[in-house]
């Protein structure tokens, strides 16, 4: 056989190789090129919730406060009483002397899951099929799921449902996660709620977000620090509103309901 016979044997053979490859695997690849793409730009796809190593609790002198059916304890007194202001019906700005700034935000039961269900084009039962009975029994759950999706469960050797099913995980993480999640993704938990915390108190300061799901809700508390501000934010004064918060029966909450 020529030498140029051998060579076109070869490219053929590789020719049917890549398309047999295309055929099999072109779409998991062409997933897992993505997923790789975008952990460059969003780094923190690849992180999960992982223990706070500080469970300290401030016990600075503090302020009780009461909004939408939740009482909580924050360890300041300073609170600046003109900037501070209910947003929305569902949303309190707590200002601070100091220029810190704790917003709390009250959301209506499933409203999360709601929406994405809506933003994903997926009814219940076709998202239970996707990604596995339970994990709509609560926000939490929805939110535990689409935090543990990493860039290793988009393979080659997957199938093109499951890789798909996991990039669509991803976005949805890429787009929801608040705070700075760069910084760590935690597990956050109270006296009476769970949820997690993204990012933690560093210099210079960033904002750092608690999310946390009663059965019948879903609250957010956004911690933000004034940069070069005289009250620097600690993972103890997050643990002391984290540990303190709960729900007020609604007899008293109807009463009590109003900034302090």
């Amino acid at each position: 056989m020529s030498r140029w016979k051998r060579v076109l044997m070869v490219l053929g053979v590789l020719a049917v190789a890549c398309v047999a490859y295309l055929w099999f695997f072109g779409v998991q690849t062409f997933f897992v090129l993505q997923a790789h793409n975008a952990a460059r730009k969003v780094p923190f796809l690849n992180r999960t919730p992982v223990e706070l190593t500080d469970s300290s609790v401030s016990t600075a002198p503090g302020t009780k406060l009461s909004y939408f059916g939740y009482e909580f304890e924050i360890p300041w007194t300073d609170i600046d009483k003109e900037r501070t202001r209910i947003v929305g019906g569902n949303r309190v700005l707590i200002a601070f002397r100091s220029g810190n700034v704790l917003m709390v935000w009250s959301a209506a039961p499933h409203e999360f899951m709601n929406n994405l269900l809506a933003q994903m084009n997926l009814d219940r039962d076709n998202f239970q099929k996707i990604y596995g009975d339970g994990v709509l029994q609560s926000n939490y759950s929805l939110m535990r799921l689409i935090l543990e999706t990493t860039l290793n469960r988009i393979t080659i050797s997957g199938t093109k449902e499951t890789d798909v099913s996991q990039e669509m995980l991803l976005v949805v993480k890429a787009i929801c996660v608040p705070g700075d999640p760069d910084s760590g993704i935690f597990d956050m938990r109270g006296k009476e709620f769970k949820g997690f915390q993204y990012g933690r108190p560093q210099s210079p300061p960033k904002r750092v977000d608690v999310e946390l799901f009663p059965q019948d809700g879903h609250l957010d508390l956004f911690f933000e620090q004034k940069k070069s501000g005289p009250v620097a934010i600690s993972q103890a004064d997050i643990n002391r509103v984290v540990q303190t918060i709960h729900k007020m029966p609604a007899e008293v909450a109807a009463n009590v309901d109003s900034p302090n």
